[in-house]
């Protein structure tokens, strides 16, 4: 676990709180996430999520022709919008204290924030009254009859992350100290990295208990309302 230093910032300096999705906020009995389901559903399994990110880490494919590949293997499968959210329905739910804790950070003022490599549809599915006010996720379009018509590749996964930390950081004029960040893999290092309060929730790597202040664990997300209590003035919405 990462110890601040003596002049390190606080919980009470944290202004802004983002979460990552799969395995932070949803969760599946079995630890997978939306692209191993979908493609166990609609593609070839789920094992091609471990082929395609070994691609992606040797430089073989870009992060968009991996959203690419995997989407248009659904497609190919029959996939619609209506069998998609049926199989977020049957195989994902909320984490524990999911709903609560985020909307009530929202309410004491803190800018809650989404920076995530999920598809949109699993929040608008499970959480579609959520108080993010900004979501950076992967979008999966739609046509009048729920067959998949295009998608958008987030350039906010992997070490990306942080880069969208930046950006909000630039557009709320708030500084990298004043940030949580609430994740559990190695996806979210760089954004764990980046802010001045890292939250490792139930962990799946060692690497990301290593630079968390805190380490939550799985069943206990309620225990941010005890890190971050005090009612704030909002951050300005950009």
């Amino acid at each position: 676990m990462n110890i601040p230093g003596p002049n390190a910032p606080t919980e009470n300096d944290v202004d802004i709180v983002a979460f990552d999705v799969d395995g932070t906020l949803v969760e599946h009995d079995q630890g997978l996430v939306i692209w191993q389901i979908l493609n166990r559903l609609f593609s070839e399994g789920s094992q091609l999520n471990a082929e395609r990110f070994r691609a992606f880490k040797a430089g073989e494919i870009t992060y968009a022709q991996w959203v690419r590949l995997d989407i248009e293997g659904w497609r190919r499968g029959g996939a619609t919008r209506d069998r998609i959210v049926e199989a977020i329905h049957h195989e994902l739910r909320l984490v524990p204290g999911a709903r609560e804790v985020t909307v009530e950070l929202a309410r004491r003022g803190y800018f809650v924030v989404v920076v995530s490599g999920t598809l949109d549809i699993v929040l608008d599915t499970l959480f579609p009254e959520h108080p993010f006010q900004h979501v950076f996720a992967n979008r999966i379009r739609f046509d009048e009859q729920g067959l998949i018509t295009g998608w958008t590749a987030t350039p906010f996964d992997m070490a990306g992350k942080a880069d969208a930390l930046r950006l909000l950081s630039q557009e709320t004029n708030t500084p990298a100290p004043r940030f949580a960040f609430v994740g559990d893999h190695v996806n979210d290092l760089d954004a764990l990295r980046f802010v001045g309060c890292p939250i490792a929730y139930d962990p799946k790597d060692s690497a990301v208990s290593e630079v968390a202040r805190h380490v939550l664990p799985r069943g206990e997300l309620h225990r941010l309302l005890d890190l971050f209590p005090a009612p704030r003035q909002p951050v300005p919405r950009p």
